[in-house]
């Protein structure tokens, strides 16, 4: 019932938003600046420039596109930072008209984007065969300050409309924004930044997934930068008794 009354609101508010966008003379696309409907895509550019496939040219770690034919990159081999992270799959590079997009969801709460960015994780989850999700979790207050959290919203519709389990097993200590804070002082922060939740909190969430612990499950976050906040959840993650963690982000900075 839960699933279906979501649904039901989603496609409406889909719907409200796509009327909305038609009266004030629809959208221009980020990527060729044609007019379109709802978010800020045309038809077209989507296939083109968001067509989600499993690469070999990138970092099998941390998931960054390879300058060379080995299949793991420099920084991985001399100084890596994804350990207990078994795999990365970024979706695509944060640059060009990528950064406008995340800038549009993050920070204008352009939320039409919510339902286009889910079915672009979804088709990446289902090549990856991942079943059950792990988000990572917004700073504390965030969700009551703002109304909404990009990634908790993302995995809402991937749960709902996608049929993934989803699992909040993480919560944040830290309110510092990680993106103010430069590689060096991530990695020594993000240590303390985030915590399991507790023990009676994780059993009435995984009471949603059958109620036993999987095997496997996929961080998801919006961007990639250094890696810190991917390898501190996938740590966390696995010392509970997770045996394979992996995390597939929306973009990565490379």
């Amino acid at each position: 019932m839960k699933k279906i009354l979501f649904r039901l609101k989603f496609y409406t508010v889909t719907l409200i938003r796509l009327v909305y966008s038609f009266l004030k003379g629809g959208e221009s696309c980020v990527v060729c600046g044609n007019s379109c409907l709802l978010i800020p895509v045309c038809k077209s550019c989507r296939k083109e420039a968001f067509r989600v496939t499993t690469s070999n040219d990138r970092c099998e770690h941390c998931g960054k596109v390879l300058i060379s034919t080995k299949e793991t990159c420099l920084e991985c081999r001399e100084n890596p930072v994804l350990v207990s992270t078994d795999y990365t799959m970024p979706l695509f590079s944060y640059r060009l008209w990528n950064k406008e997009l995340l800038y549009l969801w993050k920070m204008k709460s352009v939320r039409a984007l919510s339902g286009f960015f889910a079915l672009k994780v979804a088709v990446g989850l289902k090549e990856l065969g991942v079943e059950f999700i792990v988000p990572v979790p917004p700073r504390k207050g965030k969700i009551a300050k703002n109304g909404w959290d990009q990634i908790d919203e993302l995995c809402s519709i991937l749960e709902n409309v996608y049929g993934f389990g989803v699992l909040k097993l993480l919560e944040r200590t830290s309110k510092k924004q990680q993106k103010k804070l430069d590689r060096n002082e991530r990695l020594q922060t993000i240590e303390s930044a985030y915590v399991m939740k507790s023990d009676r909190e994780i059993e009435k969430t995984l009471k949603r997934g059958g109620g036993c612990l999987p095997g496997e499950v996929c961080i998801i976050d919006d961007v990639c930068t250094t890696g810190s906040t991917l390898e501190c959840c996938a740590k966390l993650l696995k010392q509970y008794g997770i045996k394979r963690v992996g995390a597939l982000t929306l973009f990565i900075v490379d």
